[in-house]
């Protein structure tokens, strides 16, 4: 573990220990690590557990290994298991008060979560170490399977990414954590719920696991044994593991509503007297998940196929009228009742028979009233909360979302009906409320009647001609003169930028609006103007794009020159194009329930982005296509325009081979240096490789002439001290020859002096027989010398073969010699090609062995959970069958 010390050698700060704390420390950990008696074991832990909080770092960086061996050494040990279980809860832990055995829960903080998270990552390099604590969960003794949970939750909170990647890799290891949420001791299963919710955030796959491992119906029923609302944070940790599971998880979604938990939701609703008791800050807290977790059932994020069937079940189970009674209940919270209404707006979007079914619900009021027009009222009530305002305009577009029926009757209703004089229809409301001195009150009205013209064009004609009378003291105006009077009057962008929202949706598609529009004095100049200025904050620009927008929306072939000539095409593109690049375009496509904390925070309407979003393009390409035909109808512009696009294409096109030029000869340069470099660099590993080899093979061809235990090496070996014997012999016969060799050449000089003696005598003799007196004696002498000389010639000549002999037979060895040596390389090569050959056929029969006993454990686990749940099942059958009174003993399948 010293790299481990290494790691937090400098975070001494608060967590390092004093010199003093440190050599205690190392004299606790020497004697844990050298005792053999259990007691002083025991004894060692208990003091090293006393001082673990003020010396994590040296605890970490010097006794987690001996820890973990002790861990899994005396593991049949109740005290040590669960007092190392503790030191490693304290090291690993970053929050000041450690999780207790007083109940305590942990912190869902992570900012400051730097040295466990750390810890965590190194304790989970090993996938052994988690299964060794989920062995320890598994035990029933309290003194052990909660420290165990402790310790999970400590650090699935501290690096949750790093634990759910290692609880993936083992397997079982959900099933274990499922069990701990039917503990009967509630301390233990509170903080399995605890470690539910931090293994399930942003995880698919643990997500999906979990929830068909009946994660729903328990988590459901300790919500219902809790109280509902009622009860305390443990309800509010099961509600959140919910909202985990359904989060964007549509097969966890298809898995809820079919097994009937739609239902469980409706009683906790009816359970719930909302208006009977009072609030604490929990029960609130409880009512807002509660509510969430039906928000994630009909997010309009998922696909609609899915948000409709939910939707459908909702209604039918009476979900609907349920959610949408908080409403009109008096004393309900703020928050509670924000959440509800946009729960509410959520419910209905987008199904008509839901939305039916809400205009028709009424108010408990006498007389009674629509419950909508109450809404509306307090979205147009300046005291009213901002949040709960918003809330209200939620849930007035949802109820216009694909509802023209409805869309229909509000812009009915803005004209007063004689006969029926009510002030409090919503056309009027709504009407009204554009007049309104409140900024919010102008928002609201924008995006409402935005709602109702959207996607038809009937709608938008019919709002042209309508004439509102906000008041008896005031004339009437129709809507477009009162956007027009915001646009250049008002003081709030907020609401200017609604209106061209408005005026965007309203005039697309629809000639008359734009007749209308454009027959408004000095429109046009006024829009100009506002697209030329150089906006400076993000909320100008954003204002800016949306004239330009609006000019595109209802631009005409013969403003396309005024457009060029005040702006230029390119320019007018590009501030229509800059509105996505905005974060408020960017905030605002993430949701359609506006989230923003204040009035100075709205910008754009989540549909407005969809419709933004189609019309872009459009716009863009008829202004391309208008600028095409003007040049086409003034060729002198067009061939002057021509003339210097040419130009500077060719101008271009001569930098890009200038250019083009430079980058070669640069990657030519560069790719010889990298060739140069790489050669160099296998040169040197080739030599290093060839080295290698060489050692190798003369020692591979030591070891093998040294051993005489193989066949093949003894044979070889018997060769050899065959060569050497023979070569030992010829090289006793050249040693002889070579000290013949002196006789040999004393013996050759004699004969030559006697040659020439013989030579001598024979001159001598034909004197003497030239003289005719010859001599006997000589004659004699000559007779002799010649016999002796043919002799030594004799002897000579023998000798000199048989030297020439040996020298033959000294080259024949030397060859065959030579020939064994090659033959003895060619057998040692193939002897070690065949033994690489047989080591790897066994690695691959080796690993084909463990990936099969891999599979068998994996395919072991996934029985036992299927018996698991079978027995489960079983049990649950046969307790059903008891309550409906039939017969059924404990050993009957």
């Amino acid at each position: 573990m010293s790299f481990l010390f290494r790691a937090f050698a400098g975070k001494t700060d608060g967590d390092g220990p004093s010199s003093s704390g440190a050599d205690t420390i190392d004299r606790l950990l020497h004697r844990l690590e050298s005792v053999t008696l259990v007691a002083d074991r025991r004894d060692g832990l208990r003091q090293l557990k006393d001082v673990a909080k003020e010396n994590r770092v040296h605890i970490a960086a010097h006794g987690m290994a001996i820890l973990l061996q002790i861990l899994e050494q005396d593991r049949s040990d109740q005290d040590i298991v669960a007092t190392i279980l503790d030191i490693l809860c304290i090291i690993m832990s970053d929050s000041d008060s450690i999780p207790g055995r007083d109940g305590t829960s942990l912190p869902d903080d992570h900012s400051t979560q730097k040295l466990g998270g750390q810890l965590t990552e190194i304790f989970l390099k090993k996938s052994e170490h988690l299964m060794l604590l989920l062995d320890f969960v598994k035990e029933y003794q309290f003194q052990i399977r909660w420290p165990a949970v402790r310790l999970l939750c400590i650090m699935a909170n501290s690096s949750p990414k790093t634990f759910q990647n290692v609880l993936l890799t083992v397997g079982g290891a959900v099933s274990n954590l499922m069990d701990l949420l039917t503990d009967n001791r509630e301390i233990i299963r509170n903080d399995g719920v605890l470690l539910l919710l931090f293994i399930t955030k942003n995880e698919p796959s643990l997500q999906k696991i979990i929830a068909f491992s009946k994660a729903f119906d328990i988590l459901l029923d300790i919500v219902r044994d809790e109280g509902y609302s009622e009860g305390g944070v443990v309800v509010e940790d099961c509600l959140l593991v919910i909202s985990n599971l359904l989060e964007n998880n549509t097969s966890n979604i298809k898995l809820f509503k079919e097994d009937g938990c739609v239902q469980k939701l409706c009683d906790w609703f009816s359970a719930d007297k909302l208006g009977t008791s009072s609030w604490s800050e929990q029960r609130k807290t409880n009512a807002t998940r509660m509510l969430n977790v039906v928000r994630n059932l009909v997010s309009p994020l998922l696909p609609s196929p899915i948000v409709r069937t939910c939707q459908d079940a909702c209604s039918k189970c009476g979900l609907v009228s349920l959610v949408c009674a908080i409403l009109m209940t008096p004393g309900v919270p703020l928050n509670v009742l924000v959440q509800a209404l946009n729960t509410v707006a959520e419910l209905i979007r987008g199904n008509s028979k839901i939305q039916e079914d809400f205009s028709a619900m009424e108010a408990p009021l006498k007389p009674p009233r629509p419950a909508l027009a109450i809404l509306l009222l307090s979205m147009l009530n300046e005291r009213q909360a901002f949040d709960l305002r918003l809330a209200v305009l939620y849930v007035l577009k949802s109820f216009l979302y694909k509802n023209a029926a409805m869309q229909l009757t509000i812009l009915q209703s803005v004209i007063p009906d004689t006969t029926n004089p009510s002030p409090h229809t919503l056309g009027q409301l709504l009407g009204g409320a554009l007049f309104s001195p409140d900024n919010l009150n102008q928002w609201c009205s924008e995006i409402g009647f935005m709602h109702c013209v959207v996607e038809s064009l009937d709608h938008k004609k019919m709002l042209v001609s309508l004439n509102v009378m906000p008041s008896a003291a005031m004339p009437s105006s129709t809507v477009m003169h009162q956007c027009v009077h915001i646009l250049r009057e008002g003081s709030s962008l907020q609401s200017k930028i609604a209106a061209l929202q408005l005026l965007c949706v309203w005039l697309s598609e629809c000639p008359d609006a734009v007749e209308a529009f454009l027959r408004i004095e000095s429109i046009m100049l006024w829009l100009l103007t506002q697209i030329v200025d150089t906006p400076l904050e993000s909320s100008q620009k954003l204002f800016q794009g949306l004239c330009a927008f609006l000019l595109g929306v209802c631009i005409r072939t013969e403003m396309v020159e005024l457009v060029r000539n005040r702006v230029g095409a390119e320019t007018f593109r590009e501030k229509i194009v800059q509105i996505t690049r905005l974060e408020n375009f960017l905030l605002a496509s993430q949701r359609p329930d506006p989230a923003v904390k204040s009035f100075a925070d709205l910008s754009l309407d989540y549909d407005f982005i969809k419709f933004y979003r189609a019309a872009e393009g459009k716009i863009c390409r008829a202004i391309d296509e208008s600028q095409e035909e003007h040049m086409a109808s003034d060729p002198e512009v067009f061939n002057q325009q021509r003339s210097e696009l040419l130009s500077k294409d060719n101008r271009i096109a001569e930098l890009e081979a200038q250019l083009k030029q430079a980058h070669y000869l640069h990657s030519q340069s560069a790719q010889q240096i990298e060739n140069l470099s790489r050669r160099v660099e296998l040169l040197t590993s080739e030599i290093h490789i060839r080295d290698q080899e060489i050692e190798t093979l003369q020692r591979e061809k030591y070891d093998l002439r040294s051993n005489t235990k193989h066949e093949g090496d003894a044979r070889l070996e018997q060769q050899v001290q065959h060569l050497t014997a023979t070569t030992s012999q010829m090289q006793q016969t050249i040693e002889q020859y070579q000290a013949l060799m002196p006789e040999l050449e004393h013996l050759r000089t004699l004969t030559l002096q006697q040659q020439n003696q013989i030579t001598s005598y024979y001159q001598y003799f034909e004197q003497q027989k030239d003289g005719g007196d010859p001599s006997s004696g000589l004659i004699l002498e000559k007779t002799e010398l010649q016999a002796r000389t043919e002799h030594l010639d004799s002897l000579l000549f023998s000798w000199q073969a048989e030297a020439d002999r040996l020298k033959d037979e000294l080259v024949t060895l030397k060859d065959q010699f030579t020939q064994k040596e090659v033959t003895a390389d060619e057998l040692l090569s193939m002897t070690r090609s065949e033994a690489q050959q047989k080591t790897r056929e066994l690695e691959e029969e080796l690993e084909q062995l463990r990936t099969k006993y891999s599979d068998l454990n994996m395919e072991q686990a996934d029985l036992l959970e299927l018996v698991t749940d079978s027995d489960q099942k079983m049990k649950d059958y046969r307790e059903r069958l008891r309550r409906l009174g039939e017969p059924v003993s404990d050993d009957e399948a």
